[in-house]
């Protein structure tokens, strides 16, 4: 037994490039709902006021400009649930799209509108956004479902009730990408024992992603990796060489690790893209 426990924390090592510290997020496998579990840090709104404390620095989410484009014109109402510092919100705003945005975390709201008081950002809950039924065109939830221990059906009831037929859901999650799932077969990852205390996120199967969602009346139209360099950064023994690249501000660096996302996202991306038609 002892033999086998030191093979184990080997492949750990070597998986994950160190032995996990007291205060970090750990990864723990729930065997009974085929999900990863990271915990450590509870995602509260004072977590999210002091993750975004350094200050607003408004820049355009290119991606989120590009896919909205790709489904709705630029008159469109759109929300970004869990806007944080609503570089979403700014974005699709000088798109031409009529943008919109909410969070919890209410000293980052503050913080946004001191900034940015042209922006439509304000305090509130992505279960109960206060909004009229079918106001929106289009819903973005950018990693924000992962992070709420009692399941997600509240968030998605809400965004199907605030999105008109025909209308469009964008939802990014840390999904469960085929090199997190051979760490999983692998025995790599400690046993969940069912706690919520230290709860961070969830990292979701991508078919239970899609079933929730057309369970509460939204149909797939698509979906794709993305992050492919942090998925592999965070799951190897590559962490610490990658992490000085990947918070690199060089351009040349930025593009490489950009095209090292695409190469890499179908084997090790860190979440996944759905894009969902509201029926």
């Amino acid at each position: 037994m002892q033999t086998k426990g030191l093979m184990r924390n080997s492949a750990l090592f070597w998986w994950s490039g160190r032995m996990p510290e007291m205060n970090e997020k750990k990864a723990l496998y729930d065997e009974e709902n085929r999900r990863i579990v990271h915990v450590g840090t509870v995602a509260d709104d004072d977590y999210w006021d002091s993750h975004w404390a350094e200050g607003i620095v408004l820049r355009p989410d290119r991606l989120v400009v590009e896919t909205t484009r790709r489904y709705l014109t630029g008159s469109a109402k759109i929300l970004d649930a869990g806007c944080g510092l609503a570089n979403t919100v700014h974005g699709l705003h000088q798109a031409g799209f009529s943008a919109y945005g909410i969070d919890f975390a209410q000293k980052t709201v503050g913080m946004v509108n001191r900034a940015a008081p042209h922006l439509q950002v304000t305090v509130g809950d992505v279960r109960a956004t206060g909004f009229a039924d079918e106001f929106f065109d289009g819903v973005w939830s950018l990693g924000v479902i992962e992070h709420f221990f009692d399941g997600y059906d509240e968030i998605a009831l809400e965004m199907r009730r605030i999105i008109r037929s025909g209308g469009v859901a964008f939802v990014t999650v840390p999904s469960i990408s085929p090199l997190r799932r051979l760490k999983i077969r692998m025995g790599l990852y400690p046993r969940f024992s069912g706690e919520q205390a230290g709860f961070y996120q969830f990292v979701l199967e991508p078919s239970s992603i899609v079933s929730s969602f057309e369970q509460h009346g939204f149909k797939l139209l698509g979906s794709q990796p993305r992050g492919g360099f942090k998925g592999l950064k965070d799951e190897t023994f590559f962490s610490k060489p990658m992490q000085a690249w990947y918070d690199s501000k060089n351009g040349i660096l930025r593009g490489l690790r950009a095209a090292a996302d695409r190469l890499l996202g179908p084997f090790s991306h860190h979440t996944r893209l759905y894009v969902f038609h509201r029926i």
